[in-house]
């Protein structure tokens, strides 16, 4: 799966110089879904067709958290843009999206 949430994840962690360990990171999770096994939404997740795209701007270390409202937006819409949001400067994509 790469979805627009995947690979801002797959960026930041790329920057990460130390891990993110949020609450419930023991826990074994579906590496589609990130929910945690015994709770997968995969077999439930329907693909919305929209009329429209869904641009996500996330704080820093948002999408490196396992389960967020975006990662379940990008699941569900394939057309979804995903930036990290810094007050001080702006993502050049985002700026050629806009």
């Amino acid at each position: 799966m790469s979805h627009a949430v995947a690979r801002l994840r797959a960026e930041r962690l790329a920057r990460s110089i130390k891990p993110f360990v949020a609450r419930g990171s023991r826990a074994e999770r579906c590496p589609q879904c990130r929910v945690i096994a015994t709770h997968c939404l995969c077999a439930w997740k329907p693909r919305v067709q929209a009329q429209s795209g869904m641009c996500l701007l996330m704080h820093d270390t948002e999408p490196l958290k396992p389960t967020n409202t975006g990662w379940l937006i990008a699941d569900l819409i394939e057309d979804t843009s995903a930036f990290g949001w810094l007050r001080t400067s702006v993502d050049e994509g985002l700026l050629a999206l806009l």
